[in-house]
């Protein structure tokens, strides 16, 4: 057991609901009004935006996600975390996807959350899940 700030406790909390398969249920600890960007994608605003946004994708459905905490670390109320991210088809496809996120906590929800990957590397191991 951890003393985890409740910053960090919630944002492991989201983590593993997804890892999970509770996508709605780790979706529902962001703000409403939540700023949501995926560099280098477009920016996303709001929660439902937010889950359509990874529901489009297939996170939840035809796509399972292993989303791995390998470091965290705290300087105010935003948390970084160092991750890998592995999203699996129903047909045993992977990717793997090295991540840099940044979650920002306050009033007991996520208002911001930062993801930096490659996304060259990103859509050629999803075209090759397609081929």
């Amino acid at each position: 057991m951890t003393d985890d700030t409740p910053e960090i406790a919630l944002v492991r909390l989201f983590f593993q609901r997804v890892n999970d398969d509770r996508f709605d249920d780790a979706i529902n600890l962001l703000a409403e009004d939540v700023f949501y960007h995926n560099i280098p994608l477009p920016e996303i605003r709001g929660r439902e935006n937010a889950r359509s946004f990874h529901k489009a994708f297939g996170v939840g459905s035809r796509i399972r996600v292993d989303w791995q905490i390998l470091r965290m670390g705290q300087d105010g109320d935003t948390i970084l975390t160092e991750r890998l991210d592995l999203f699996m088809d129903r047909n045993g496809g992977r990717i793997t996807l090295p991540t840099m996120g940044s979650m920002r906590v306050n009033d007991g929800a996520i208002r911001e959350w930062r993801d930096y990957f490659d996304l060259a590397s990103f859509e050629q191991q999803a075209a090759a899940l397609d081929a």
